[in-house]
C-alpha cells in the first residue's frame, strides 16, 4: 500500500490540511508540537477507526470546530482507492471506493483489505519511534535477548511479559532447591506423615493376619472369575453354533450353480451405457429432424429478396452509387440553406440602400486612393482656409488697436499732471527735507516736471513707430485677402472634382462621406449575388444527377415504392438495400445453420449405427437377441452370485473348532443339551463366587475396623488433606510451567518461519548502519551474538547502547521489509534516530531510502539537520503546510 494524499478536515491541531505523499520516501519536518504524532494517529485512525470516548485523549478532537475526520487516497495491489472517514459510531462513518474500477465498497471490504492487521499490529510492525528504542534499554539482559530473538512473532512483547509473570508465579510455588515455597514444605510434611502411618499400621498383628487371609481370598476369587469367563465364552460359542446349525447343514448339502458364461458387471455396465446412449441418440435425431424442418421453412426468401436476387447485378451496381448520391443530397440541402442565406443578405442590403446598389461596382484600389486623396485635399484646404481666416481676424484686430492709439497720441500736448507733480515734489523737498534727502527730492521733482514738459516730443517718436506697424499690417491684410480668395477657389475646384468622381461612378445618390464605407456593402452585395448564381448552377447540376440516378431505379419502382421528393426516394432505396442486406445475412446464417444441422444429423446417425453395432456384438457374445433378455439373464446371474456370497460369508464365520464341534454333533438337540450343561456349571461357579465375595467383604470390614483407631484415622485424614493440597498446588504449578513452555515454543516456531530471511536482511542493514564494523548475527536459544569484522564475537549485552540500538533498528526494519511481501503497508518512523550522531543518522536515512524501493516510508522529524540528507522534493514542512 502507498498513501498518495492525506486530506484532514479536522483532527487535533490540523484542520483543512492536505499533504502530498506521492513519493515512495517522504520526510515530514516540523518543530516540537507541529503535529507529527497527531499525523501518525490520523493515518491509523483512518485505516482502523477512531478511538472511543473511553480513550478521549487519543481521539484528537479538532480544536477549531472543523468536521472530525478526513480522506486518504492510496494505491494497493495496482488499484487506486479513496477512503473517507468522519465522526460516527463503531470507529466512524466510512465511505470507501475503488477508483480504478469505479466501484463503491463497504467498511467490511476495508477490513478485508487490511487483514490480518488491526491497529495494535499496525503500531507493532509498521510504526516505529524513539519510545520503542528507549523501552529496549529499560529491560534487563534476558528481556533484551528475548525481545530481539522473537521480534518475528506478532505480539511477542505481550507474550514475553506473560511468560515472565508466569515464571515468577511458578517460582513462588516450587523451586527444586527451595525451602520456603508452599509446595516444597507440603511435600516434606507428606513424607513425614507417611512414615507415621506406616509405623502405626505395623503395631496391629491381627490386622496383618487378616490382611494375609484377605489376599488369599482375593486370589481364589480371581481364579473363580477366570473359570466363569471361560464358561461364558463356551456358552456364547454354543449359543452362536445353535443359531448357525441350520445354515451349516444347508452349506454342507448345497453345491454351487455352474454356468458356462456369467455376465460380468463390466459388460452389464457397458451394455447399459450403450442402450442408454442409443435411446438418447434416437431422441436427439428426432429433435434434429424437427429443427431441420423449421430451418428449411426459415430458409425461404421474401418476394422483395427474390426480386433482388433476380436483379442483383443491376441493383448492386446502382447500390454502389448510393453513398455518392446521398452525399449529393446532403450537398443539395447545404446549397439550399446557403441560397436562402444569400437571398436574405441581398434583401437586407436592398432594403438598406435601395435598388441602386445593384448598379454600383466596387471601386478599385487606385480609385479608392484617388477619392481618398480628394477628400484629404478638401479637408486640408478647409483647415488651411479656416486658419488663414482666423489669422486675418487677428491682424485686423491688431490694426484697429494701433489706429486707435495713433489717434489718441496725435491730440495730446504738454502733460500738466506730470509738470504739477514735479513742482510739488521740489517744493516738499525744499521746505520739508534737509541735507542729502532734500537734494535727492529736488532732483526727482525736476525729472518729473521735465517729463511733463517734454512728453509731446517723446510721443511723436512713438507715433512714427505705430505708423510703421500699421503700414506693415495693412500689407499683411492684403496678402491675407489674396490667400483666402485662392483657397476658396481651390475648394471650389476640389468640390467639383469630387462631384465629377461621384457622377462617373454613379455615387451621386449618396453623401460623399459614405462613399468609402459603402464599398464593403457593395462587395458583400456582389459576392452574395455571385454566390447565388453559383449555388443555383450547382443545385441544377445536383438535381440533374439525382434525377438521372433515380430514373435508373424505375424498374424497381413498385417493389421499392418510389415516389415523392428526391430525398424520400433515396431514403426508400437506402431502406430497401439495408433490408436486402439484413435478409441476405439472415438467409446466409440460416443456410449455415441448416448445413450444420444436416451435418449433425448425419453424425448422430453414424453414432447411432456405431452404438447399435457395439450392443449387437455384446449380445452375440452371450448368445442373446435383445437387451431385455440380456438384462433378465444378468439379474439371474446376480441372484446366483448373491446366494454363493451368503454361503461364503457363513463359511467365513465358522472357525476350525466350530466345524469340529458341528461335525461331531449329531443333531441340534445335542448342541442344546451340551449348552444346558455349561449353564449348570456356570450357576455353581457363580454361587461359589458370591460366597467368596461375602467372605472378602467381612475381611475388609474387619481390617477397616481395626484401622479405625483415633490415632491411625487422624493420621490418614491428615495425609488425605496434605495430598489434596499438594495435588492442587502441583496442578497450579504444572499449568503455569506447561503454559510457559507452550508460549516459548509457539513464539520460537512463529519466528523460525521467517527468521532466516529476517537475519539475512538484518545483517545487511546492521552492516550498513555500523559502517561495516559488524558482519554477522548469530541467534542461539539463550542469546543473540554479533561478529565484528575482525571475527570477534560479542553478546548483545556486551554492546554499547548506541550499537545495541542500531542492532534493534536493523532487526525491526528487516522484519518490516520481510513482512511487506505479505502485508504491504507504509512504514512510519517518528523521530527514531534522535540519539544518533550525524553519521549514523545519514546511514539510517540512506537505508530508509533503500527500503522505500519495496515499501512506502514516511519519516517524521524535528531535527533540521536531517533535511540536508534528502532531496528537497522529498521534504514536506508541517509548519508551512507545503512541500519544499
Amino acid at each position: 500500500m502507498q498513501i498518495k494524499t492525506i486530506k484532514i478536515y479536522g483532527f487535533g491541531k490540523f484542520h483543512d490540511t492536505t499533504i502530498d505523499l506521492s513519493k515512495r520516501f517522504s520526510l515530514l519536518y516540523g518543530e516540537n508540537e507541529a503535529g507529527k504524532s497527531t499525523l501518525v494517529a490520523f493515518i491509523s485512525s483512518m485505516l482502523f477507526g477512531f478511538e472511543t470516548a473511553k480513550h478521549r485523549y487519543a481521539m484528537y478532537q479538532p480544536k477549531q470546530g472543523s468536521q472530525y475526520g478526513g480522506e486518504l487516497y492510496f494505491n494497493h495491489n495496482q488499484n487506486d482507492y479513496w477512503l473517507k472517514r468522519v465522526d460516527g459510531t463503531h470507529g466512524g462513518k466510512v465511505t470507501f471506493r475503488n477508483l480504478t474500477t469505479d466501484t463503491s465498497l463497504s467498511k467490511e471490504d476495508l477490513t478485508q483489505l487490511l487483514q490480518p492487521l488491526n491497529k495494535e499490529l499496525f503500531y507493532q510492525i509498521f510504526c516505529f519511534g524513539e519510545r520503542e528504542l528507549q523501552a529496549v534499554f529499560n529491560l534487563n539482559r534476558f528481556d533484551l535477548v528475548k525481545r530481539i530473538q522473537r521480534i518475528g512473532a506478532i505480539g511477542s512483547e505481550n507474550w514475553i511479559g506473560l511468560t515472565q509473570e508466569l515464571t515468577a508465579s511458578a517460582g513462588e510455588l516450587y523451586k527444586p532447591r527451595g525451602r520456603v515455597q508452599p509446595l516444597v514444605r507440603l511435600l516434606r510434611e507428606y513424607d513425614e506423615m507417611a512414615d507415621k502411618i506406616e509405623t502405626a499400621k505395623t503395631q496391629f498383628q491381627q490386622y496383618q493376619t487378616l490382611q494375609v487371609d484377605a489376599q488369599r481370598t482375593a486370589k481364589i476369587l480371581s481364579e473363580i472369575q477366570q473359570q466363569l469367563e471361560k464358561l461364558r465364552d463356551q456358552q456364547n460359542q454354543y449359543q452362536r453354533l445353535i443359531k448357525l446349525y441350520p445354515q451349516y447343514q444347508q452349506l454342507k448339502n448345497s453345491s454351487p450353480v455352474q454356468r458356462t458364461m456369467l455376465i460380468s458387471r463390466t459388460d452389464w455396465q457397458k451394455a447399459t451405457q450403450l442402450a442408454t446412449a442409443i435411446r438418447q441418440l434416437k431422441q436427439d435425431l428426432a429433435t434434429q429432424e424437427a429443427t431441420i424442418k423449421q430451418q428449411r421453412q426459415a430458409h425461404m426468401p421474401s418476394e422483395a429478396q427474390q426480386f433482388y436476387i433476380s436483379h442483383q447485378q443491376q441493383i448492386d451496381q446502382l447500390g454502389a452509387q448510393m453513398s455518392a448520391m446521398e452525399q449529393l443530397e446532403q450537398r443539395h440541402q447545404q446549397n439550399e440553406n446557403q441560397l436562402t442565406a444569400a437571398k436574405q443578405q441581398l434583401e437586407i442590403l436592398s432594403q438598406q440602400y435601395g435598388a441602386s446598389l445593384a448598379n454600383l461596382r466596387v471601386l478599385t484600389t487606385s480609385e479608392q486612393q484617388q477619392i481618398e486623396g480628394l477628400f484629404d485635399q478638401q479637408q486640408h484646404l478647409s483647415i488651411e482656409r479656416d486658419s488663414r481666416a482666423d489669422q486675418r481676424l487677428e491682424h485686423q484686430k491688431t490694426f484697429e488697436q494701433l489706429r486707435q492709439q495713433a489717434d489718441k497720441d496725435s491730440t495730446s500736448g504738454m502733460d500738466l499732471k506730470w509738470l504739477i507733480g514735479g513742482v510739488g515734489v521740489v517744493l516738499v523737498a525744499l521746505f520739508a527735507l534737509s541735507g542729502l534727502a532734500r537734494t535727492i527730492g529736488g532732483i526727482l521733482g525736476m525729472l518729473i516736471a521735465g517729463y511733463g514738459i517734454f512728453k509731446p516730443i517723446i510721443s511723436g517718436n512713438q507715433q512714427s513707430a505705430i505708423d510703421s506697424q500699421m503700414a506693415l499690417l495693412s500689407a499683411q491684410l492684403d496678402q491675407d485677402r489674396q490667400q483666402l480668395a485662392s483657397l476658396d477657389q481651390q475648394l471650389i475646384d476640389a468640390d467639383a472634382q469630387v462631384t465629377q468622381f461621384g457622377a462617373e461612378h454613379q455615387l451621386q445618390g449618396f453623401a460623399p462621406e459614405r462613399w468609402l464605407d459603402l464599398q464593403a456593402d457593395i462587395g458583400k452585395f456582389q459576392a452574395a449575388k455571385s454566390k447565388q448564381i453559383q449555388l443555383q448552377e450547382q443545385q441544377n447540376q445536383v438535381n440533374q444527377n439525382l434525377r438521372t440516378f433515380l430514373a435508373q431505379w424505375q424498374f424497381a419502382g413498385e417493389i421499392i415504392s418510389l415516389g415523392g421528393s428526391q430525398a424520400y426516394q433515396l431514403q426508400q432505396i437506402h431502406q430497401f438495400l439495408s433490408e436486402r442486406r439484413d435478409e441476405g445475412q439472415k438467409l446466409h446464417w440460416a443456410n449455415e445453420s441448416l448445413t450444420a444441422s444436416t451435418q449433425r444429423q448425419t453424425k448422430l446417425q453414424q453414432q447411432l449405427d456405431e452404438q447399435q453395432a457395439a450392443l449387437s456384438q455384446l449380445l452375440v457374445q452371450y448368445h442373446l437377441a435383445t437387451f431385455a433378455e440380456f438384462e433378465r439373464q444378468y439379474q439371474q446371474d446376480q441372484a446366483t452370485a448373491e446366494q454363493d456370497q451368503r454361503l461364503s460369508v457363513l463359511n467365513a464365520q465358522l472357525t476350525q473348532a466350530d466345524r469340529e464341534i458341528l461335525d461331531d454333533t449329531e443333531s441340534l438337540a445335542a448342541l442344546e443339551q451340551f449348552s444346558q450343561s455349561i449353564q449348570t456349571q456356570t450357576t455353581l461357579k457363580q454361587q461359589k463366587q458370591t460366597d467368596l465375595l461375602n467372605q472378602s467383604s467381612q475381611q475388609h470390614y474387619q481390617l477397616e475396623r481395626l484401622a479405625s483407631s483415633d490415632k491411625y484415622q487422624n493420621l490418614l485424614q491428615q495425609q488425605a488433606d496434605l495430598q489434596a493440597e499438594i495435588l492442587s498446588l502441583t496442578d497450579d504449578w504444572l499449568t503455569k510451567k506447561l503454559l510457559i513452555n507452550w508460549i516459548d515454543q509457539t513464539l520460537i516456531n512463529a519466528s523460525q518461519g521467517r527468521q532466516p530471511q529476517i537475519i539475512k536482511v538484518a545483517e545487511q542493514f546492521f552492516q550498513e548502519l555500523t559502517g561495516g564494523r559488524y558482519k554477522q548475527m548469530v541467534f542461539t536459544d539463550q542469546t543473540v551474538q554479533v561478529i565484528r569484522h575482525d571475527d570477534l564475537t560479542f553478546d548483545v549485552g556486551e554492546l554499547s547502547s548506541g550499537t545495541a540500538e542500531q542492532l534493534y533498528v536493523a532487526l525491526r526494519f528487516a522484519f518490516t521489509k520481510v513482512m511487506a511481501d505479505v502485508i504491504a503497508m507504509p512504514i512510519i518512523i517518528d523521530d527514531a534516530f534522535v540519539n544518533f550522531d550525524r553519521q549514523r543518522t545519514q546511514l539510517a536515512l540512506k537505508m530508509l531510502r533503500k527500503l522505500a524501493q519495496t515499501s512506502q516510508v514516511i519519516y517524521l522529524t524535528a531535527n533540521h539537520d536531517n533535511l540536508g540528507f534528502v532531496d528537497k522534493s522529498e521534504v514536506y514542512r508541517l509548519d508551512a503546510g507545503k512541500s519544499v
